[in-house]
């Protein structure tokens, strides 16, 4: 527990216990849509801005229905996770918001979500003629918040170690920020390209996230690049080499291998360096095989 567990018997028992909990409640709070999350699991806030607003909205009417049984099930349930597993539970090393502990809680998040939707489309006199008009409404409001939601998290989503507070969680999860880099970049190549990483010094791969963003590429690992280069053969897809810090020894090699390719380098959104590429299309490594 995050206080001693005992029930507050004053006002100095309250006070103190109140100090210590409404910091991790007004946390979570953010963690809603405005603080990522410090799980180490997800790095971005619940949800979007939009959804954030819907969501208020829809927790108010439940609050306004909450003698409903369904509404009063939602609140207990929602509420209740968020209190006790989400502010109440001290985790070694975590600071809130720890959304992965509010997992039992989402089915009434997203019962929440919809619950102004509905009361709106629900409130709306309309002519049957023009009744349309509110499907339309809604369909397209909904796409669009669907299609934010898929450009967020396949576009501009990425493990950023440094929104993490805890100094052993941000130093353990330097990795995930390089295999959420490099998967965004051989999707970003499709899926007509064989993808080698050079050296051994490379950090761990992550190959079910980069299938998960793009099917039928191939990658391999050239642990020991002196003879491993050299004895690449041909295709028919393009060729892509990528070096992390520690190889960029055999950029060189590379070239003088396999010339006529463009140079790369592949960065944060800070700007800090990541790792060089080095790209031949496919008419350009089919022209070096001939």
């Amino acid at each position: 527990m995050i206080w001693s567990p005992h029930i507050p018997v004053s006002f100095e028992d309250f006070h103190n216990t109140w100090k210590t909990i409404w910091p991790v409640i007004r946390e979570n709070l953010l963690g809603i849509s405005t603080h990522s999350s410090q799980d180490i699991i997800y790095y971005a806030p619940l949800l979007l801005p939009a959804e954030a607003a819907l969501l208020v909205l829809g927790v108010a009417v439940l609050i306004w229905r909450w003698r409903h049984p369904g509404a009063f099930l939602m609140l207990v349930s929602g509420l209740g996770v968020l209190l006790i597993g989400g502010t109440l539970v001290a985790y070694p090393n975590s600071v809130p918001p720890l959304i992965n502990h509010w997992t039992p809680a989402f089915p009434a998040f997203y019962v929440a979500l919809g619950v102004p939707i509905g009361a709106w489309a629900e409130s709306r006199e309309l002519p049957r003629r023009l009744r349309w008009v509110l499907s339309a409404t809604l369909a397209v409001g909904l796409s669009l918040l669907g299609w934010s939601n898929l450009d967020f998290y396949f576009y501009r989503y990425y493990a950023d170690p440094a929104s993490l507070k805890s100094n052993a969680y941000r130093a353990a999860q330097q990795n995930y920020e390089i295999q959420t880099a490099q998967s965004r970049y051989q999707a970003s190549l499709g899926p007509g390209y064989h993808v080698f990483t050079v050296g051994r010094r490379s950090p761990p791969y992550d190959p079910t996230t980069t299938q998960y963003l793009v099917t039928g590429q191939e990658w391999t690992m050239l642990t020991n690049p002196d003879a491993d280069l050299p004895s690449i053969t041909g295709g028919s897809k393009g060729l892509a080499f990528l070096f992390f810090p520690g190889n960029e020894q055999y950029r060189g090699l590379t070239r003088k291998l396999y010339p006529g390719g463009a140079e790369g380098e592949v960065t944060t959104r800070q700007g800090k360096h990541l790792f060089y590429t080095y790209v031949l299309t496919p008419k350009q490594a089919q022209a070096i095989y001939k």
